[in-house]
């Protein structure tokens, strides 16, 4: 990236997540990417241009840095398009269904989270072709993160800054399960003599790669706008997007399930009017999502020594979360009259000819229940002939509206490089929980707009201040970095069928200390060491079960130690990094779910509770070398031992059982990582080969007392990927150049199990074989 002088290495070092913001071309930018890190005194990594081209541009952003050392990305869906089961963990760390311990930001901005409920992953904001790169840090997270999540690092994904000439891209994308793609997108130019921007507008769709006919899918448009102008000394950057997306989730199996059936998920493709079967159709099974993000940053050079910077942003999610329940229900007030807000609910699965719930046969027991919905009393068996089947249409509905800035000011004296910043945000958070009649479960799914049931609707609003200081030291070839940060976060619950707040906590950090070395030891080569105070708030999402039982809860935190070395020279780049991490107060949920043994739909209470620690250890390794002209080869490898710190115990009507046990391996956490790429360029002809190979993980306890000899595993796998392009300039024509690009991931069409639920118990199937074939124009 083009920095200002002023700019010095160290000063980079202690605004890493700020810097991508400042202007340069899309050329200058891939030039100066390095996958093995920043001379800065923690691992991090950065995706280079052959881990974008590994991806075809129909597949989720997230995929792109699955190859760096320590991460794995798992995606139910072959392109990603199924944010359900999406997961993604380093170094023991994880982003799923449940656990949020990672950060991601958008050009250094926050995503108000990763959760399914309220959260917005990357792919939320960016398109492939509209980003620059992703910058990991791991472990030892960077001061002037803006993220409430980062115990255990943070992803930065970059967009692009407009380019220099104007032009127009045209590209079409087509792959396997019906996907396909159109993206356009416009670069101005330079405008009123100092302003460059682009607008871009994308279409994308595929089907689930499980089943046929019915068997439900992903549909996005999207679009984002990005501005830079220069005014003398103030530099103003502007960006906006705006993402529309259905999503057909996948389901998670068992691995009885999966050796039986690997290419099958549970879900049904064929409506049958059988309501316990037909809860299993897969276009039930959604996710629907609205995100809108804007940022104006204000970048202001002081004098030579000194900048400020200030960008306010703004976000809006809105969405809803749907499943198919089997039943209806009778919903009374605490009187025992009839409501359709709040109360306490019976179920009923079948009516007369008249419409009036059925009580199941007298002799109808357990042995009429089935896999999926625990329980007697709606299986057909248990009804007449002629009895009528009825079904509901589960909403779950989310909005979030996020405003807030970050700012930050850097000024050099001598040897010192000091950065003093703040990030603050207001969140207000709205989710209820709504219920429809399906029409006519006999036929079909389609449901009555106006829901019979509220179950509830409440409101959540989070204020949050962060406040940090930084000073980077020059010792001729040692760099010493001293920092301190400071959360407050508050957080607050409203009932909105009462109007009354229901709740209040807070859930302010420690100081938080941090403190790093680079030492240079050549010009090729430097060791580091950093040690970081990490955090991650309480969420509202605490809030969300009995809320009674959260006063007890501490925020979580970890300690982060790094070691490492890092060699650079015009061939060969090689990072290696020991890590040790101590992790506490893990929160987790006590609470039914949906298990493979059935699906609690109508669940409300659970107890929030902090669950002991981890502990993980490990080393990861990089390297890139360019053999020569032409051929370039990637290699990374991790080995992490994460552990659970104590055993925690649970009880449940009066039997005891052990959820984790101490100096045992932590569900899901990956134990090795190799991955193995070759690259080649030669004119306009470009290609590459890469292997991933993810070790295998411990799974759940299988008996009651939780022997740690007796846990379920799951076993590790290799995927195979391949890329092939040809850019193809044209010249005296209205087209200035053709690009031709082939991508098969999964080669070997390998069947396995990739992300877990966080259970141990349950995982969802990874992608078979996948090819997508893009044409891009530029005019």
């Amino acid at each position: 990236m083009k920095l200002k002088s002023s700019y010095s290495l160290t000063a980079l070092a202690v605004i890493s997540v700020l810097s991508h913001q400042a202007h340069a071309n899309e050329e200058s930018m891939m030039e100066e990417v390095s996958v093995v890190g920043k001379k800065i005194s923690y691992a991090n990594n950065q995706v280079d241009v052959s881990m974008l081209q590994q991806q075809a541009p129909v597949t989720s952003v997230l995929a792109v840095i699955d190859n760096l050392p320590g991460i794995s990305i798992n995606e139910g869906d072959a392109f990603g398009g199924d944010d359900w089961s999406t997961s993604i963990t380093m170094r023991g760390f994880s982003i799923d269904g449940s656990q949020q311990q990672l950060g991601m930001t958008i050009d250094g901005l926050p995503n108000g989270g990763s959760n399914y409920g309220g959260g917005s992953k990357a792919n939320r904001y960016l398109d492939a072709e509209n980003m620059s790169t992703v910058e990991v840090a791991q472990g030892t997270s960077d001061v002037s993160s803006a993220s409430l999540d980062a115990l255990g690092g943070t992803f930065n994904f970059v967009s692009r800054d407009p380019g220099m000439q104007k032009q127009t891209t045209f590209a079409y994308s087509q792959g396997d399960h019906d996907a396909s793609r159109y993206f356009v997108r416009h670069e101005t130019g330079q405008i009123f003599d100092n302003t460059y921007a682009y607008v871009s507008y994308s279409q994308t769709s595929n089907k689930r790669w499980i089943g046929s006919g019915d068997n439900g899918g992903a549909d996005r448009q999207h679009f984002e706008a990005k501005f830079v102008s220069e005014f003398g000394k103030l530099s103003l950057t502007g960006r906006f997007s705006y993402d529309d997306v259905e999503e057909d989730n996948y389901n998670s199996v068992s691995k009885e399930q999966f050796a039986q059936t690997p290419d099958w998920d549970q879900l049904t493709w064929d409506w049958t009017g059988i309501p316990h079967f037909d809860q299993m159709y897969a276009e039930g099974w959604s996710t629907l999502r609205e995100n809108s993000l804007a940022y104006l940053k204000f970048d202001y050079q002081i004098s030579a020594t000194s900048s400020l910077t200030l960008t306010p942003y703004f976000h809006k999610m809105k969405g809803r979360g749907d499943w198919i329940p089997p039943y209806l229900n009778t919903v009374v007030d605490e009187d025992g009259n009839p409501t359709n807000k709040g109360g306490s609910n019976t179920r009923y699965g079948f009516t007369d000819q008249q419409g009036n719930p059925l009580t199941p046969a007298a002799d109808c027991d357990a042995n009429y229940s089935w896999p999926w919905t625990s329980g007697p009393g709606l299986h057909p068996a248990c009804y007449p002939d002629d009895a009528v089947p009825v079904m509901s249409y589960r909403h779950t509905h989310y909005g979030k509206d996020r405003f807030g800035f970050t700012g930050n000011y850097q000024l050099t004296l001598g040897d010192h490089d000091v950065l003093a910043g703040v990030w603050y945000e207001d969140i207000d958070r709205d989710e209820s929980r709504d219920w429809h009649k399906v029409i006519d479960a006999r036929i079909l799914h389609h449901f009555d707009s106006t829901p019979y049931w509220v179950q509830y609707e409440n409101n959540f609003q989070t204020d949050v201040l962060k406040l940090y200081l930084q000073d980077n030291i020059s010792f001729g070839d040692l760099t010493v970095n001293l920092g301190a940060q400071k959360y407050l976060v508050d957080i607050q619950k409203t009932d909105n069928f009462s109007g009354s707040v229901v709740k209040e906590i807070n859930s302010d950090s420690e100081l938080l200390y941090n403190a790093g070395a680079v030492y240079q030891l050549s010009q090729e080569l430097e060791i580091f060491t950093g040690y970081s105070e990490n955090f991650s708030a309480i969420k509202d999402l605490v809030l969300e079960r009995n809320e009674a039982n959260v006063d007890d809860l501490e925020p979580e935190t970890a300690e982060n130690i790094d070691i490492g070395i890092r060699y650079s020279n015009d061939d060969l780049q090689f990072s290696a990094t020991l890590y040790d991490i101590q992790f506490d107060n893990r929160i987790s949920l006590i609470a039914p779910g949906a298990e493979v043994e059935g699906i609690v739909y109508d669940q409300g209470d659970g107890t929030y509770r902090n669950d002991g620690g981890i502990k993980s250890r490990g080393i990861e390794l990089a390297a890139n070398y360019r053999v020569n002209d032409k051929w370039s080869l990637y290699a990374a490898y991790t080995k992490n031992n994460s552990e659970y710190t104590q055993t925690i115990e649970n009880t449940v009507d009066g039997v005891r059982t052990v959820e984790v046990v101490g100096d045992t391996d932590v569900i899901d956490a990956v134990e090795d990582m190799v991955t193995l790429s070759l690259d080649y360029y030669s004119g306009n002809l470009r290609g590459g080969l890469s292997a991933k190979y993810t070790g295998k993980r411990q799974g759940g306890y299988l008996d009651i007392l939780s022997d740690p000899s007796q846990r379920n595993q799951v076993d590790g796998y290799t995927l195979l990927d391949l890329n092939i392009g040809y850019h193809l300039p044209v010249a005296n024509t209205l087209v200035d150049s053709i690009d031709l690009a082939f991508v098969v991931n999964n080669i070997t069409d390998k069947r396995y199990l990739s992300s877990g639920t966080g259970n141990g118990f349950s995982y969802y199937i990874g992608g078979p074989r996948t090819a997508a074939l893009t044409l891009t124009a530029n005019f």
